[in-house]
């Protein structure tokens, strides 16, 4: 930058002053204007001289008072009716605007609904209470007029009048227990290759499948009695269960993923509101609308979901101890009385029973118990699975736990089969299956909707076999476990014979897997073509089935026989391109030889005919092997899968260098385990849960004595069942 450019340096010419000249120069004021005065302005002028004190007497005389309050008075009130008039018309005007509002919004997520006497909310599948439902009481019933009107009904009465007026008949239900039999603990969604996720989303198909195939059964699209067609789903869960899925159905974030799985559900358009509330202010049941009339009618379906007890009921029977066994399940007992007035009231049945390991499981036995739930209430082809996991599971991932995991697993088996449950449910089979097996969940399901509809509308092409007949099927169940029965099913108890048992096995213990037969091998298989194939898969299913038991493959011999079950969709025999029936029955046929060549005795043989309604195997044939074993044998191998009479270290002096003497104390813990468990159910309080505690106590005598480090030579089982042990 130069000297020149800078502004610092730069010369400002001096400003030339010039005079102004004489001729721009003002030499005179502006002149004001004024406005000539009007005539009364004029004459009142006179008196703008006058005194004060004449003036103000002159206003007086001029001012009447009394007109001028009247005057007032009157502009006081035409203003007050004039602002009334306006508040009205816009409180009018508002109230249009937010009905308006308010129908716009009860088709959103996350709406409120008002009614005349009671106000609702929730998502746009849920309906609730605005209030909260207080506690103590009776039971209390939300009766719907339509989806924003209700009315509460104090439960005071027969529960068979309230289920009456209600319209709550249930023409079959299905009852889960536990958190793996119930889906409780998925996330709500859609999985296309295995289904729906979720214990709603589930409820939902089931009672999608239930509803869609009996109406395609009923000529009339009602039942017997020419009432809609109405099916219910029972869940018994823990506290903590029961209140995550109140949570995520409150939750309108979860609007979406509840419309993809009811979607996926074949209904998009299905509605839950509140129904029951128990005496805590708990809801546990819902009214279930699955939408669309012409499709699922106009039935009022039912799902339960009873908490089962604060938190939850664990895996050990120790939680026994606290004595409250007996109010818990009296008062699960009374919820479970409302499907049972249902089913009654419907001349429904009941086609399965899920359940767990967990003390979920264990108290609603006890709560089936509690209720008196006859027999007669399940259908003549109802059974119980008990979702378990694999021995090889157990020892890779719950080897810390595999001393509980044994004992609560002998436990089960002993009071579902030998114990009071199992003479209450005397004749209904208890299946043992891989809990992590979603196929095999998916087959029990669809072979319960066909126990509850076969109730229905027996002799429906839909649900006959596709050999023989459902008498064949049922008698030669029946044949085959009269041949196979034999004293060693029976429990005693060696030491007081007379004052305790014995026990006899009122319900058989099967374990069961499932198989995928695709079209293009089942064509193979009914040619007779590569037959080691089929070897090989009867080895692995044969493997499975064992697993749920023990690792050791050898340990558990062939059970007294094997039933094949062959779900067959009605699309793949049906129509021109259609397999035939012989064509499948020779392929099935072909698998059982398989499994005869690792020991089978005797193998039975059913064909399915799965409607199109539920069918959701893509056009593949799936099989449910099942082996019946004796109830003994799998209570032993179970429990010898872990060191029983390993010794634990419980106290041991300290290297010291006073101390010389390495005294050390040791316990057999699965002995303690399995004796505190023993107490646990004699301390209960409760007097089933007592006769089961004599029970479990024989059972642990089985393997330990009275002596310390003494094992007992016999096994469970008969009163001659010896072990044969050698003594070193």
């Amino acid at each position: 930058m130069t000297i020149e450019d800078n502004s610092s340096n730069r010369i400002i010419k001096r400003r030339i002053l010039k005079p102004r000249a004489p001729a721009d120069l003002e030499d005179q004021r502006p002149k004001m204007k004024l406005r000539e005065l009007t005539p009364q302005e004029n004459e009142n002028s006179e008196y703008t001289m006058q005194p004060k004190e004449n003036k103000d007497s002159e206003n007086m005389k001029r001012i009447n008072f009394t007109e001028e309050y009247k005057k007032l008075m009157q502009s006081l009130t035409n203003q007050s009716v004039k602002q009334n008039t306006i508040q009205n018309n816009i409180a009018e005007k508002y109230a249009t605007q937010a009905s308006s509002t308010e129908e716009v919004k009860s088709s959103e997520a996350g709406t409120t609904v008002e009614s005349n006497n009671n106000s609702t909310n929730g998502t746009r599948f849920f309906k609730f209470p605005r209030n909260k439902m207080h506690q103590g009481g009776n039971c209390r019933l939300l009766h719907w007029k339509n989806p924003g009107q209700y009315e509460i009904l104090q439960v005071n009465g027969s529960i068979a009048q309230f289920v009456g007026y209600a319209g709550w008949h249930l023409n079959g239900a299905k009852i889960w227990m536990g958190t793996s039999a119930s889906n409780a603990s998925d996330q709500t969604g859609h999985n296309p290759a295995t289904g729906v996720n979720g214990l709603v989303a589930n409820a939902v198909k089931d009672l999608v499948e239930m509803t869609v195939t009996a109406r395609s059964c009923s000529p009339t699209k009602l039942d017997q009695e020419g009432r809609q067609l109405q099916f219910g789903v029972i869940a018994v869960l823990g506290g903590q269960d029961h209140k995550a899925i109140l949570r995520e159905a409150t939750s309108i974030h979860n609007n979406k993923a509840f419309a993809n799985a009811f979607r996926a559900a074949g209904a998009p358009n299905a509605s839950l509101r509140a129904a029951l509330y128990n005496e805590m202010g708990e809801l546990f049941a819902f009214e279930v609308n699955l939408g669309n009339p012409e499709v699922f009618g106009k039935g009022r379906h039912l799902l339960f979901l009873h908490p089962a007890n604060d938190i939850g009921g664990g895996k050990s029977d120790e939680s026994l101890m606290d004595g409250r066994l007996s109010f818990q399940s009296a008062s699960l007992g009374r919820q479970f009385e409302w499907w049972k007035s249902a089913l009654e009231y419907g001349d429904g049945k009941i086609g399965s029973l899920e359940s767990t390991l967990g003390g979920t499981a264990r108290l609603g036995r006890y709560a089936l118990l509690s209720a008196r739930i006859p027999r007669t209430l399940f259908s003549s082809d109802a059974t119980e699975i008990i979702n378990v996991d694999k021995a090889d599971y157990i020892k890779e991932n719950l080897q810390s736990q595999a001393q509980e995991y044994r004992a609560s697993y002998a436990t089960t088996l002993l009071r579902a089969v030998w114990g009071n449950v199992g003479k209450r449910l005397k004749g209904i089979p208890v299946t043992i299956v891989n809990r992590h097996d979603t196929t095999m969940r998916n087959i029990h399901r669809q072979r319960s909707t066909i126990a509850i509809l076969r109730h229905l509308f027996l002799g429906s092409p839909k649900l006959d076999l596709l050999r023989g007949d459902i008498s064949d099927e049922r008698i030669a169940k029946q044949r085959e476990e009269a041949i196979t029965d034999n004293d060693y099913f029976t429990m005693y108890d060696a030491t007081n014979p007379e004052k305790y048992g014995p026990w006899e096995q009122h319900r058989r213990i099967r374990m069961s897997t499932s198989h995928h037969i695709h079209t293009g091998k089942l064509l193979q298989m009914s040619r007779g073509e590569n037959s080691q194939v089929v070897i090989d898969d009867a080895e692995t299913i044969i493997s499975n089935i064992r697993g749920l038991a023990t690792s050791d493959e050898n340990a558990l011999p062939a059970g007294g026989f094997i039933i094949v079950d062959a779900l067959i969709p009605e699309d793949l025999i049906s129509g021109e391109s259609g397999l035939a029936k012989e064509t499948v029955n020779r392929a099935i046929e072909l698998f059982a030889k398989g499994l005869e060549k690792h020991g089978s005795e005797k193998i039975l043989i059913n064909l399915y005919n799965i409607p199109s309604e539920f069918s959701r195997s893509n056009g593949d044939v799936v099989l449910q092997i099942t082996e019946d074993q004796p109830g003994t044998n799998v209570l032993m191998v179970s429990t010898e899968e872990i060191d029983t009479h390993g010794k634990r270290v419980i106290l041991q002096n300290p290297s010291l260098p006073s101390i010389t003497d390495t005294t050390c104390s040791s316990v057999y813990a699965f002995g303690r385990l399995l004796g505190r468990m023993v107490t646990a159910h004699l301390e209960s309080g409760y007097h089933h849960c007592i006769e089961d505690g004599e029970l479990i106590r024989a059972f642990h005598r089985c393997y330990f004595g009275g002596r310390f480090g003494h094992r007992p030579n016999r096994l469970p089982g008969g009163q001659n069942r010896t072990r044969n042990k050698e003594e070193n």
